[in-house]
């Protein structure tokens, strides 16, 4: 019998997908993909009914409170110069700026931008107040460096995250070591502990996932990094595209900031597409051998036809992020998406409640923006805006 997966929206017809591969998978938002895909990879016939929301206060799928800044790491893809780059939020100020959101809202409360959570030596503390908000799922990305076997038990016995994220860039370790700076080995060690220990306790939680950047630099090993997904007991493998924001913001620096990995000679539209293709056509052969659902940072199945990206027209172009995605700063300053955090503010929290920003001038000039091709500056060396997954 064949397993089935249908959405129900209000006003449309039922789309119904039997394959994880279906590349109609692509028009839905990476959540609902992840969602659609572990069903289909358990064989299971669900129907999702995606209602009808209202006009400001729908259900988004990432509310982005980030815990700090700061990194005990300077990787090369990334666009930090120094691994301590301002006061954390204060313990205060999370908590004032999270009661803005309703947790109904939100599928995730994502608590990680551009540093390692873990650094945070109170970092449990804020979980544990977390998790009396009622929150779905509660998400961090993080290096894995700073897994200890003391965090990895609370995580799993307090139940206090739910998904983690773990960013990766290469499959051996004389790359890996090279992008992160850090050790390939107690990467591992780190993971193998959690996921042995989520196994000896049977807790489905955290859900793991390996959250890989894919550049010029890495294309051919992104393949092994399935393989050490299934060594190390991943559930999930998220490939995406490298953000084209800080290629723009820091192109007058290019010669300055040579060793750096976040130009955009780096990004994959820089290399052959037959050989993308290829490498990917061997990322979905191992995701079927260890059933391991993956999602690349656009659709590479079929084959499209040959086609440079200045090529893409005005109707290929647009974004749906602000209605998926909320991200605030340590200063309450709210930003649309990750994509373009800290770059363009459309309100702040300290002002007014989240719904008056929602719904303020400034914020829905923006999201008209996105769809009549007027985007904010930001938006249009944007991956996502440009058609891209991520």
């Amino acid at each position: 019998m064949t397993q089935t997966v249908t959405l129900k929206q209000k006003g449309q017809s039922e789309e119904i997908f039997s394959d994880p591969n279906d590349p109609r998978l692509f028009a839905h938002d990476l959540h609902l993909q992840v969602s659609i895909k572990k069903h289909l990879y358990d064989a299971q016939s669900v129907t999702i009914d995606l209602g009808n929301e209202p006009a400001w206060n729908k259900y988004w799928d990432v509310l982005q409170v980030p815990v700090t800044d700061n990194c005990n790491l300077l990787c090369k893809h990334c666009p930090r110069e120094s691994k301590y780059l301002r006061k954390d939020i204060s313990l205060e100020n999370f908590k004032k700026y999270l009661a803005r959101f309703s947790p109904e809202n939100f599928e995730t409360l994502l608590l990680s931008d551009f540093g390692e959570p873990l650094i945070r030596t109170d970092l449990m503390e804020i979980l544990r107040y977390v998790k009396t908000r009622g929150f779905k799922h509660v998400q961090i990305v993080t290096t894995g460096s700073l897994l200890t076997e003391a965090w990895c038990k609370a995580i799993v016995e307090e139940n206090l995250l739910q998904q983690i994220l773990i960013s990766i860039e290469a499959s051996s370790k004389e790359l890996y070591e090279y992008i992160r700076g850090s050790d390939f080995d107690l990467m591992k060690t780190n993971i193998k502990r959690l996921t042995e220990y989520k196994k000896s306790t049977g807790s489905p939680y955290p859900v793991l996932f390996f959250n890989a950047v894919c550049l010029k630099k890495n294309i051919d090993e992104l393949p092994g990094i399935m393989d050490l997904a299934h060594e190390l007991g991943m559930s999930y493998v998220y490939f995406v595209h490298l953000n084209a924001v800080p290629s723009d913001v820091y192109k007058n620096r290019r010669e300055e900031l040579s060793d750096k990995l976040y130009f955009e000679d780096q990004h994959l539209n820089t290399c052959d597409r037959e050989h993308i293709v290829k490498v990917f056509e061997e990322i979905d052969r191992k995701s079927k051998e260890y059933q391991i659902p993956y999602l690349p940072p656009e659709n590479y199945f079929p084959t499209p036809q040959p086609q440079v990206e200045e090529e893409k027209s005005e109707e290929d172009r647009g974004c749906n992020m602000p209605y998926t995605w909320a991200q605030v700063d340590p200063e309450g300053n709210v930003y649309p998406c990750c994509q373009i955090s800290r770059r363009y503010s459309i309100g702040n929290l300290n002002e007014q409640e989240f719904e008056g920003i929602w719904n303020s001038e400034k914020y829905v000039e923006f999201r008209e923006g996105l769809t009549n091709g007027k985007p904010n500056r930001w938006c249009e060396v944007c991956n996502v805006y440009n058609g891209k997954r991520f």
